[in-house]
């Protein structure tokens, strides 16, 4: 964990923060107006109305919330699958509007320079570090909405991460921005709400748009907070926290800390948690389905293995007693290896296998005589990769038999 850089908000401004005015009032003014006036707009929507605006709003957050989840945070930001269709990039360039959280690119950029700070330490460049001061409500603030309403200094990293991202159809999205997001937010609603019930029932589906985005905006600030601030594992390399139990916002903010520990891959955590609790790896494995998306990254089994069992080392090491740790700690590190060699050898069987069957995919119909033996081929290393299976998850289950020993261990001596 990094050591507080600032004691109080002031002193950002001699850091060359500066209050962002346009941004800071749009969100001080939609924050308010939704608080004070979406419950006018409830009691006095024409008769029926209010059930258009309560689906409206959720059907905006979720749009607004996946489309930043599933494609500026995983596809664009992380580059979660090598091949991204063109349709995919026209339909969530258009559904990403709704969120209101500045440009794909912008955003991307951002949260490119957040992740960076695992490699390089640099802190002070984290546009939403919950590290930055010295108290947790401080942090809170700042990392989940106040950083918003600052212009942060220019720095040369930012740029490039926004020059990376380079895709025309994001280029156009970022420099048609503004009228875009009016468009989508405002006078589409409205529109909709006049041909419903006049003026009256465009201005009460202004409000329920305005509600959609807040929540949507909200959403997706939680993990730049609650993730990196609260939960029950540390990551390995950054400050983030796996919270296993929390569904918002939709799958992100679950196993977050393995998310640090290896950005690139399309599932947000590892384990049949992950599974249950992310919501936007089913979108993107729709995505694949559909054909819209191919090519999808994914930490190796040997990349799990190494990130989950040094975790382990390290905090059995923590809550261990020296006595009991010296006893421990090179049978631990043994069975950790052990583990890591069954991960390596599952991961080459599986490679090979996959390289045989695109190999008889390609074989001509007239080559028969090497069709079979590439199919014998085939069955050997089926069998190769049940047995490297059983294997690692023999030294899987050898490692975690010890580190509940080592904890019965530490009980005896407590």
């Amino acid at each position: 964990m990094s050591q507080p850089l600032y004691r109080c908000f002031s002193d950002l401004f001699s850091e060359g923060f500066s209050v962002d005015w346009g941004i800071g009032s749009f969100l001080v003014v939609s924050h308010l107006a939704v608080l004070l006036l979406t419950p006018v707009a409830y009691v006095y929507a024409p008769e029926g109305l209010w059930k258009i605006m309560l689906l409206w709003t959720v059907v905006h957050m979720l749009v607004g919330a996946l489309a930043t989840t599933v494609y500026a945070h995983r596809l664009i930001s992380h580059g979660a699958a090598k091949d991204i269709r063109l349709p995919t990039h026209a339909m969530f360039l258009c559904l990403q509007l709704f969120a209101v959280q500045g440009s794909v690119r912008r955003w991307s950029a951002q949260h490119v320079i957040h992740h960076a700070v695992d490699k390089t330490g640099q802190v002070h460049l984290d546009p939403y570090s919950a590290t930055w001061f010295d108290t947790a409500w401080r942090n809170f603030l700042w990392s989940h909405m106040l950083t918003y309403l600052f212009n942060h200094p220019p720095s040369e990293e930012f740029d490039a991460a926004f020059d990376a991202k380079s895709h025309a159809a994001i280029v156009w999205q970022d420099r048609h921005y503004l009228p875009l997001i009016i468009i989508a937010n405002f006078v589409f609603p409205m529109a909709v709400g006049a041909m419903l019930a006049g003026w009256l029932g465009g201005l009460c589906m202004l409000m329920a748009s305005g509600a959609g985005f807040v929540l949507a905006q909200h959403n997706t600030w939680t993990v730049n907070s609650v993730t990196h601030m609260w939960g029950f594992k540390d990551g390995l390399w950054s400050s983030a926290k796996n919270n296993y139990v929390w569904l918002g916002p939709l799958g992100e903010g679950n196993h977050h800390a393995d998310h640090h520990d290896h950005p690139r891959d399309f599932r947000n955590g590892f384990g049949w948690s992950g599974w249950l609790l992310d919501p936007t790896r089913y979108a993107i494995l729709l995505l694949r389905a559909l054909g819209l998306v191919g090519g999808l990254n994914r930490a190796s089994r040997l990349q799990e293995a190494q990130i989950i069992s040094h975790r382990k080392v390290r905090d059995s090491a923590a809550i261990s007693s020296s006595s009991v740790w010296q006893q421990w700690e090179t049978r631990l590190i043994a069975l950790s290896e052990e583990w890591l060699a069954a991960a390596k050898a599952w991961d080459q069987t599986r490679l090979e296998h996959r390289r045989l069957k695109q190999q008889i995919k390609h074989v001509g119909s007239t080559q028969d005589e090497v069709l079979r033996e590439l199919k014998g081929r085939l069955d050997g290393v089926r069998a190769e990769v049940q047995r490297a299976r059983q294997h690692f998850k023999a030294r899987k289950d050898d490692f975690f038999t010890a580190l509940q020993d080592l904890r019965l261990a530490n009980l005896a001596v407590g």
